[in-house]
């Protein structure tokens, strides 16, 4: 392809720093995009997520202008589109016949759009899956259903946790409604739980709601690693990777890091994978991407424009596949395109299916056993929970280390919930 010479500018771009991001921002580092757009500066913020996340919603939501582009998810887009704070991408990436839109899968665009139109580009996309150790599970004479229960994996944990060598199970203890919470609350889903009735009255200390909180706090405290409040994904990997962890549950995202040998040397050959464990719903309904959004307020949106198109079309996954000699950093999970590569095929294949069928199979849009005002597998789609979620995930964070009983923290995120919903004159 050749240089495009005809736009200019410098673009600031705000990303989470997860291990696509970093391999993003390392192929911009080695000149990647300036081969194609000298003309264009970069210039990169990557941060931790609750961090990012802080960053871009108070650059977002005050209107400062500091990013022209940042790392969003499908929480997000719908959101800050109807105030405004978005520019519609989906008319330009459609009319590019080199980025093919429609190979990208529509449960991603689904959650990306507002009125009709695209407001962010799926970088990666995800759900939910259980990783374990094959190994552990060969010497102590157990076997990892594909499709296990929750109860299962408190056994197996119980079973597994060696705590001078290896933990039970590792979850993300660390507060962020995003962090901590998206895990939880898929766990509340599957145990039949949710946030709000139908009249938006609180349901976290409901029987099942309860019930769910208090399992994930005690698998932590008996069967974690010390100090879960402050393990979120990144953690949670790092502890994977070196040996600690017999199983983790988390996003499907990392079956690509865990399984390559350069990124996982130690442990690559003994991973497993099964789907998210079950109980009332056979599925938590984790559905959640990666997307870069522009800023309709950004002063270089062709520049913008032309570093999300490259970011997220199928010859950036080559690139970074090319790079790193590895699919371990692609970006997968939202283009049909990646599943039918030969060569991923036979790199992914113990793992591709479960991605996909775990994709497919959550439903935002339905994502409990009893009926809910809201939408979000792993979130409640309202602007205000961005700050419940942080509150709430700080009182399990204080349960999960012994700073509060679990019963007090489940009362106290109740109170959190319906105080939000009142004064957001959800309940009437």
């Amino acid at each position: 392809m050749a240089p495009n010479t005809d736009i200019s500018g410098t673009i600031d771009v705000g990303m989470v720093a997860n291990p696509q991001m970093v391999a993003l921002q390392e192929l911009v580092n080695a000149g990647a995009f300036n081969e194609l757009y000298p003309n264009i500066t970069v210039n990169l913020t990557v941060l931790p997520e609750n961090e990012i996340r802080q960053t871009i919603t108070q650059d977002v939501t005050t209107q400062s202008g500091q990013f022209d582009v940042f790392t969003i998810g499908p929480f997000e887009v719908p959101l800050w589109a109807e105030q405004d704070w978005l520019a519609e991408v989906g008319a330009d990436a459609a009319a590019d016949p080199n980025y093919a839109l429609d190979d990208v899968f529509e449960s991603m665009t689904a959650g990306l759009t507002y009125d009709d139109g695209l407001y962010a580009l799926p970088f990666y996309g995800e759900s939910a899956m259980l990783f374990y150790r094959t190994d552990l599970f060969a010497d102590a004479g157990l076997e990892m259903p594909e499709r296990p229960t929750w109860d299962q994996v408190a056994e197996f944990a119980a079973a597994l946790h060696s705590p001078d060598d290896v933990y039970g199970m590792c979850l993300r203890g660390l507060p962020g409604w995003g962090e901590q919470l998206a895990p939880l609350t898929t766990v509340i889903n599957a145990f039949g739980g949710r946030w709000f009735d139908e009249n938006w009255v609180a349901q976290l200390d409901s029987e099942e709601s309860a019930a769910a909180i208090r399992f994930y706090i005690e698998l932590l405290q008996n069967y974690g690693p010390p100090g879960s409040d402050q393990n979120g994904f990144t953690e949670n990997q790092t502890l994977f990777v070196q040996g600690r962890c017999a199983m983790w549950y988390d996003a499907t995202s990392a079956a690509e890091l865990l399984s390559d040998p350069a990124l996982n040397p130690d442990f690559n050959e003994q991973l497993g994978y099964a789907y998210g464990p079950s109980a009332e719903l056979p599925t938590g309904n984790w559905l959640w991407s990666w997307n870069f959004a522009m800023a309709a307020n950004s002063d270089a949106p062709d520049a913008a424009l032309a570093f999300m198109l490259w970011a997220t079309s199928r010859d950036y996954v080559d690139q970074i596949v090319a790079f790193d000699d590895g699919w371990g950093r692609a970006p997968t999970g939202a283009r049909a395109s990646v599943y039918d590569d030969p060569a991923y095929q036979e790199r992914a294949s113990d793992f591709a299916t479960i991605v996909l069928n775990s994709i497919n199979e959550a439903n935002p849009n339905q994502p409990t056993v009893d009926p809910v005002p809201y939408t979000g597998g792993q979130f409640v789609r309202i602007p205000e929970f961005q700050q419940l979620g942080d509150d709430v995930s700080r009182e399990f964070a204080a349960a999960i280390v012994g700073q509060t009983s679990v019963d007090d923290a489940i009362a106290s995120a109740n109170d959190l919930a319906n105080q939000t919903a009142i004064e957001g004159l959800y309940q009437e």
